[in-house]
């Protein structure tokens, strides 16, 4: 679900309970009318949740200065076109988007959403009827325009449903449901959506050898990561081996479930969007892929990079008839995985053996692949 969010819809029945359901998960904003704001003083502060504030009269404008500083106002919304003008004039002076809500019954108020597109940030459709065919229509209609469509849905079969209505489906999925296993299972399709598919193939050592000192990047990233996930790392374009995340046995040390060692500072890795980042160039916040053994990739931020001098080891290894190779840390505690998804130490690697790696088509550039004649050796 790239470039997709979850709203969730305040109402009169929303509980505590529901609004601690909701912050704990892939949520990205409340929305909220004027009269519902003392609702969330029952989560926990400080809320990274962002507020959708739902405005029904031109006079409540007069109270947005108290509201802005007291939550995280991302936006404003309403359901009526006539105050679309003053409320862009409000968003301007604080950073605001503006939100539009429709109700679509019929082809006239369907046809009227057409129009209402341009003049929004985010245009959130209510249909009457339960089929897509409508948001379908808008959909068409709207592509390349700078507003995004949302849905509001009641149910999480139609939050998933309409997440994939002509494969793009709605950019943002407003819930309005308090029962909280609405809220899991949106929420649960939501993360399985997230995840991407990356071949992994067999790679037959070919190569090894001391490759003296060289700067190694550590890279600690703010999530857990599991046994089985590591990161695809490589000199070239064309490919990479999977370097093993620190979740595995260290007899001297803890562990540090949360990074990969994963090798010299020029290597590439696989990123999120089909793009690849130099070591180098990576940060913190930066976005990058970690893989399981069965080729599921995942979007991790990283929280630090930690640079040192270490003796390194080149490997190279051959892969559906492409040359791949890596430099990493020459040291026991440091695993590549293995063809079968099994770690393998790297002083232990040898000639002949079968790692796991991504064949990729080789020509990058700044990260983008790019269809030119481009030979790395």
């Amino acid at each position: 679900m790239k470039n997709k969010s979850l709203w969730f819809e305040v109402t009169e029945q929303t509980t505590a309970a529901v609004l601690n359901a909701v912050f704990h998960r892939h949520f990205e904003c409340f929305l909220v009318r004027q009269s519902q704001l003392p609702l969330l003083q029952q989560i926990p502060p400080p809320t990274t949740m962002g507020i959708i504030l739902w405005l029904e009269s031109a006079a409540a404008l007069s109270s947005l200065p108290a509201a802005a500083a007291a939550h995280n106002l991302r936006g404003l919304l309403t359901d009526n076109p006539a105050l679309l003008p003053a409320l862009r004039k409000a968003a301007q002076g604080l950073g605001l988007t503006v939100n539009l809500l429709h109700h679509v019954i019929d082809d006239d108020t369907l046809q009227a959403s057409l129009s209402l597109a341009p003049l929004v940030d985010v245009l959130l459709l209510d249909f009457k009827d339960p089929t897509n065919i409508p948001l379908e229509l808008v959909l068409a209609s709207t592509q390349g325009s700078d507003a995004r469509i949302a849905k509001r849905v009641r149910s999480a079969a139609d939050g998933i449903n309409s997440a994939m209505t002509m494969e793009e489906g709605a950019g943002i999925l407003c819930l309005q449901a308090d029962q909280p296993a609405e809220i899991s299972d949106l929420d649960a399709a939501f993360s399985r959506a997230l995840t991407v598919s990356l071949p992994l193939v067999p790679a037959q050592v070919t190569k090894i050898m001391a490759a003296g000192m060289g700067d190694r990047v550590c890279i600690d990233t703010t999530s857990i990561l599991r046994q089985d996930e590591g990161m695809i790392v490589g000199s070239t374009s064309a490919g990479g081996l999977v370097t093993c995340s620190e979740t595995h046995y260290l007899p001297y040390m803890n562990l540090r479930p949360f990074r990969v060692n994963a090798g010299a500072i020029h290597l590439y890795v696989w990123g999120p969007d089909n793009r690849t980042h130099y070591l180098s160039d990576l940060k913190a916040g930066s976005e990058v892929l970690v893989v399981s053994s069965e080729g599921v990739a995942r979007t991790v931020t990283i929280g630090r990079l930690k640079i040192e001098r270490r003796p390194l080891l080149y490997i190279e290894a051959t892969a559906q008839g492409a040359s791949l190779n890596t430099f990493i840390q020459d040291d026991w505690h440091v695993r590549l995985m293995g063809a079968g998804g099994e770690i393998r130490p790297s002083r232990e690697i040898q000639v002949g053996d079968q790692l796991l790696a991504h064949r990729d088509t080789p020509g990058r550039h700044v990260g983008l692949p790019i269809n030119e004649t481009i030979r790395e050796v």
